[in-house]
C-alpha cells in the first residue's frame, strides 16, 4: 500500500509539470522534432516563459548526493534551474524510496521552472544497473536474438517507468574488444556491426514501448580501451572506430546520442570528441537523424586536468552538444560547470540564440517523451 500511494503521488506530481510543459511549449517553444542540425528549432521562437538563468539550466542533467531531498538540494535547484538529473546507487535505496524520491524532484522542477526534468538512469542490464529489484540481471554480453533485446527493454522501461525514470542512459552500441573495460562487465553486445545495430535497434523500440526514452551510447565508441579513460589518463587513439552500428540503430529512433571522451586523432589531434566541433559535426553528418546529443560525464578527473571543469563545459556548447551531463560525484562541480556556461552566455562567448536552440529542442523532446 505505501509503494502504491508513493506511485500515485509520482504520477500526480509527473502530470502536473507535463501540463506545464505542454502549455509552455504551446505558447512559446514552436518548431517541431529536432532537425538533427546541433539542436535548431527549425525557425520556431526562443523559449517563452524562462530566464536566461533557467534555459542554462536547462541544459544540464546533473548527478548529487542523498536519497531525499534535502535543503542542499533545494538550494541546487534554486542556483542552477537542471533540466534532469542521473540518478547512482548512492541515491537509491528501495523501490518507494527512489519513487518518491522522483515525485519530489519533479515537485522541485515544478516549482522553479515549470519544466518537467529527465530522470536519467544507468540500467543497461547485468552487473550495470541501479534499480536492482526490476530483475533485469541479462548484460548485453548474453543476449542473442533481436526479440530478447526487445523483451528486455520492454520490461525494463516498464519497471523504470513505473517508479518515474523517463530517460535511460542505454543501450551501449561501442563495438567491444576482449579485455578492454567495457567487455570485462559484459556491457557491449556481440557479434558483428550489424547484429550490434540489430539489437541495439531492438532495445530502443522495446524500452519506447515501455515508456522509456532512450540513449544510444558512446559514438563512436570506446572500444578497445584497456584502462579508465575517466580517472587513469585522456583516451588518445589515432583513428575513428568502427561506428556502423548506430547508423543500424538510429532507425529505431533513439532521442539521445551520447558521445564518447576519446581523442580521435584522425578527426582532432587535439580535443575529445566531445569537445570537438568537427567530432559533433562528424556525428550529425553520419547519424542523419531527429535526436538530442548528450555528453559522457564532463566532470571526470580525466578532463578536469586536461582542460579544466569550465573549460570542458564550455567547449561542449561550442561544440554542438545539446545535453551536458555533470556526474556531481564532487561537491561544486554541478555549480561551478552551470556558472561557466552561464558566464560565457552572459559574456558573449555563447551566443544566447544558441542556447535558446538547443532549449527548444530539449522542451519538445520533454512534451513528447517525459509522461506519467
Amino acid at each position: 500500500m505505501k509503494i502504491a500511494r508513493v506511485r500515485q503521488a509520482t504520477q500526480a506530481s509527473i502530470a502536473l509539470v507535463l501540463l506545464l510543459a505542454l502549455s509552455a511549449a504551446a505558447a512559446g517553444c514552436g518548431g517541431t522534432a529536432h532537425d538533427g542540425n546541433g539542436g535548431g528549432n527549425n525557425g520556431g521562437d526562443p523559449p517563452q516563459g524562462l530566464t536566461l538563468e533557467q534555459k542554462v539550466g536547462q541544459l544540464f542533467l546533473v548527478g548529487f548526493e542523498g536519497t531525499e531531498v534535502t535543503p542542499e538540494i533545494r538550494q541546487l535547484f534554486e542556483a542552477v534551474h537542471p533540466g534532469g538529473v542521473i540518478l547512482f546507487g548512492r541515491n537509491i535505496t528501495d523501490e518507494a524510496q527512489l519513487t518518491r524520491l522522483v515525485a519530489d524532484l519533479q515537485e522541485l522542477a515544478a516549482a522553479d521552472t515549470g519544466q518537467p526534468l529527465f530522470i536519467a538512469i544507468d540500467q543497461e542490464g547485468g552487473e550495470i544497473v541501479r534499480a536492482g529489484w526490476i530483475g533485469d540481471d541479462t548484460a548485453q554480453a548474453r543476449i542473442a536474438s533481436p526479440q530478447q533485446a526487445y523483451d528486455l527493454g520492454l520490461a525494463r522501461a516498464r519497471g523504470l517507468a513505473e517508479l518515474g525514470v523517463n530517460l535511460n542512459l542505454a543501450p551501449v552500441l561501442d563495438m567491444g574488444v576482449p579485455g578492454d573495460f567495457l567487455t570485462r562487465y559484459g556491457r557491449t553486445f556481440s557479434g558483428e556491426p550489424q547484429q550490434v545495430g540489430e539489437l541495439g535497434a531492438s532495445a530502443i523500440s522495446g524500452q519506447r514501448d515501455g515508456g522509456v526514452l532512450s540513449t544510444a551510447k558512446h559514438f563512436p565508441g570506446y572500444g578497445g580501451i584497456d584502462y579508465d579513460p575517466e580517472n587513469e589518463r585522456l583516451a588518445v587513439v589515432p583513428d575513428v572506430p568502427e561506428y556502423s552500428q548506430f547508423l543500424v540503430a538510429a532507425a529505431a529512433g533513439p532521442e539521445l546520442i551520447m558521445t564518447a571522451n576519446v581523442v580521435y586523432t584522425a578527426l582532432d589531434p587535439d580535443l575529445p570528441f566531445t569537445l570537438s566541433p568537427s567530432g559533433i559535426a562528424f556525428l550529425r553528418e553520419k547519424v542523419d537523424s531527429d535526436y538530442l546529443v548528450i555528453s559522457d560525464d564532463l566532470a571526470t578527473k580525466v578532463l578536469k586536468e586536461a582542460y579544466g571543469l569550465e573549460g570542458t563545459v564550455t567547449r561542449a556548447v561550442k561544440a554542438g552538444v545539446d545535453v551536458l551531463l555533470i556526474s556531481g560525484h564532487e561537491a561544486g562541480d554541478v555549480q561551478a560547470a552551470y556558472a561557466a556556461v552561464l558566464e560565457a552566455v552572459r559574456g558573449g562567448g555563447i551566443a544566447e540564440e544558441v542556447i535558446d536552440e538547443r532549449v527548444t529542442s530539449i522542451l519538445h523532446l520533454k512534451a513528447l517523451g517525459v509522461s506519467p
